[in-house]
This record gives C-alpha cells, sequence and structure tokens, in this order.
C-alpha cells in the first residue's frame, strides 16, 4: 500500500502558505480583542460618570457635578438693575436660595425664598427703604448681596447667611438688611412671611439738591467719616447753678419750683 505524503506549496515570497494564513488570523483576533477592551473601558467610564452625578446625589453646576466645581463659584450671587427697578440673588443657607427686588418707585423691598424640597417659592419678606434711606423725586439705587456667618442662637430663627445691601445714589444713605429665617419651618413645608430686619448702615456723601434726608438714618458716622460733636440743649440743667439758689435773670433749669424772682407778682 503506497502512502501518500503531502506537499508544501511554496509561494514566491519563500514562505509557506499556512505561515501567511496564520499571520493574518493572528492579526484579526488581536484587532477584536483591542476593540472589545476599549468598548469595556469606555462603558465603565459612562457608568462611573452617572454614578458621580445621580448615584450619590450629588448636583450639578451648568452641567458640571458641584463636586468638580469651585466652591465659590457655587456660592455666587448675581444682581441687575433698570431705570426703576433693581433684583439681586443671595444664598438663604445651604441648601435655599432668594431672590430679591427692590423697586424705585415705592421703595418698597421684597425677598422671595425657594423651598427646593416642594419646588417653589415658600418664604416672602417685605420692607420699605425710604425711611432710612431718603426720599427723592427720582430715586436712583443699587442693590447688592454679601455672604455673611449667622450667630447660633437657642430658636429656630436665625439671620440668613447673606446680606442684603440698598445703596441710595441720591441722598448718600446705604443700609445692610437680612431676613430672620426659620429653617424648620422650610423643612415643614410651612409658609413663611416677615419683615426685614435693619442690621447697619451709614452715609457715603451729602445728599443732593433737592433731596430728603432719612427720617430714621443707621449708623452714627456721617460723610466723611468722624462723628459730629452731639448739640447742647438749650434747656439743659447747668452745671454750675445752684440748684437753691434762684437765678435774677431767667428761671432756674435746675429747679423748675423756684422761678425767676423777678417775676414774681407784687403783693
Amino acid at each position: 500500500m503506497a502512502l501518500e505524503h503531502s506537499q508544501v506549496e511554496i509561494v514566491d515570497n519563500g514562505q509557506p502558505r499556512c505561515c501567511n494564513m496564520s499571520y493574518v488570523c493572528g492579526g484579526v483576533v488581536l484587532g477584536v480583542a483591542l476593540t472589545v477592551l476599549l468598548g469595556i473601558a469606555f462603558y465603565a467610564g459612562r457608568q462611573s460618570t452617572h454614578l458621580d452625578t445621580t448615584g450619590s446625589n450629588q448636583s450639578t453646576w451648568s452641567g458640571i457635578p458641584s463636586g468638580r466645581v469651585h466652591p465659590d463659584l457655587l456660592s455666587a450671587s448675581a444682581s441687575h438693575g433698570g431705570s426703576n427697578m433693581a433684583v439681586c440673588t443671595a444664598i438663604v443657607d445651604e441648601n435655599s436660595e432668594g431672590f430679591f427686588a427692590l423697586d424705585f418707585v415705592t421703595g418698597d423691598l421684597k425677598g422671595w425664598v425657594y423651598y427646593p424640597r416642594m419646588g417653589k417659592f415658600g418664604g416672602l419678606f417685605m420692607t420699605n427703604v425710604q425711611g432710612l434711606l431718603g426720599a427723592s423725586k427720582n430715586p436712583e439705587y443699587l442693590l447688592v448681596s454679601g455672604a455673611t456667618s449667622t450667630v447660633a442662637s437657642g430658636g429656630n430663627t436665625k439671620p440668613a447667611a447673606s446680606l442684603i445691601y440698598v445703596v441710595d445714589m441720591r441722598s448718600g444713605f446705604f443700609a445692610a438688611y437680612t431676613i430672620p429665617w426659620n429653617k424648620t419651618q422650610e423643612s415643614s413645608g410651612l409658609a413663611q412671611v416677615n419683615q426685614f430686619v435693619a442690621v447697619d448702615g451709614g452715609q457715603i456723601r451729602e445728599p443732593s439738591m433737592g433731596v430728603k434726608k432719612p427720617v430714621a438714618p443707621l449708623g452714627n458716622a456721617p460723610a466723611g467719616g468722624a462723628p459730629k460733636k452731639p448739640g447742647v440743649d438749650p434747656k439743659a440743667a447747668d452745671p454750675k447753678v445752684d440748684a437753691n439758689n434762684p437765678n435774677p435773670n431767667n428761671p432756674n433749669p435746675n429747679n423748675p419750683n423756684n422761678p425767676n424772682p423777678n417775676n414774681r407778682k407784687k403783693q
């Protein structure tokens, strides 16, 4: 019985055809493996981002996870003004933000605080700034906000984490306001309606012509810095006058029961 021997075909490059086929198969397998690995890495990255933004309940800022944004940007406020109204935003606490508007015509300052749990505004605060800043025919105001630290108190109500600053450009006076914030009511979904609390203020410059000065300005420092010396009350008692002796020319302010003897009626 004759044995048949397989012959290996020789190609032009001098290599067996079976060796060329093994190179091709190896390249295909390597390419498929790399594609699978890249797909797995991409999917794992997408899942990690999804967990960072939703699985851990992190908030986002302009589509960016809050953990990757600088804290100053997260707590930034904004303000804008027109010819007869100014608005600004301010942080009330770690979860709530307020929107504030000042009407130039009436001097009314109002603030609405957003309740995140309820998805709507639940706090309303009001005041009128003309009593502290003065009044004019065509007032011009500036409205800005700034962050501040709050002092812990025994009750549920404490000042908000921001101050609202109002400047009257015509009278030259400014005032800082806060709101009495009750975190417990916000957590319970209860509405809050209250008045702004004036914290302090002062005078930047003297009022313009025709502007009425404030009835009850805040602060003791006038424009220029140094406080003015208190005036002398003409009706005040004179320490140099003896209360037991009558004043021959004027009534004795130290003793109202001892009038001017020159005005006594003659018997």
